[in-house]
């Protein structure tokens, strides 16, 4: 969830859930799903609070997609703690270690969807944190009512980076068979604290 000072410093998100995405996408010939806390609910068949919605795209469809959106949304480059706009005659050329871009309609609305930057590409997806680790696209990728989904392995190979808490593997390891969870244990380091937990599993 967003903290008041990320609010105060950048303002606020929407709460938007996949489906609205899905509208915004409609027609959209390029390649995306969603990742993060969603895509774990999707699969877990819940729903919870979620900060903001992210959808992901292959890193070298950003054209594809600013072209869509057609200068009706703001885009802003997240990098490094910093947000800086991408603007409509700026190039593709981001800033260095930009691995998102925000949407927003206009400087007073609030920030609508989180577009991660993936290695990926139509065909093949790329761990971010080590491209050398891939996998068929297709195979990555769990469809629920229409709107495709990263699996649960693959969110919590990022979510590892940042948390160690027990709620959001607990959350997901109903989901996660013996090869998931194997798979998940080579992406994550030794000494992590939900390694224990999925030999256990």
């Amino acid at each position: 969830m967003q903290s008041e000072e990320q609010r105060e410093l950048y303002g606020g998100w929407a709460d938007n859930w996949p489906a609205d995405a899905a509208e915004l996408l409609d027609g959209y010939s390029g390649t995306w799903w969603i990742g993060g806390g969603w895509a774990l609910d999707a699969t877990a068949g819940g729903s919870r609070p979620h900060g903001d919605l992210d959808i992901v795209i292959p890193r070298g469809e950003l054209s594809l997609l600013r072209g869509w959106l057609g200068g009706r949304w703001q885009l802003w480059c997240a990098f490094q703690g910093a947000i800086k706009p991408l603007l409509p005659h700026d190039s593709d050329v981001l800033p260095l270690g930009t691995s998102s871009v925000w949407l927003r309609r206009s400087a007073y609305g609030q920030w609508e969807y989180q577009v991660l930057l993936d290695p990926s590409d139509g065909e093949t997806w790329r761990f971010r944190r080590d491209t050398a680790v891939t996998m068929p696209l297709d195979e990555a990728l769990v469809e629920r009512d229409g709107i495709r989904y990263a699996l649960p392995q693959i969110v919590l190979a990022y979510a590892a980076a940042d948390r160690s808490d027990d709620e959001t593997l607990e959350a997901a390891l109903p989901q996660l068979d013996a090869d998931a969870r194997a798979w998940l244990a080579e992406r994550i380091p030794a000494d992590h604290a939900w390694q224990a937990r999925l030999v256990e599993a």
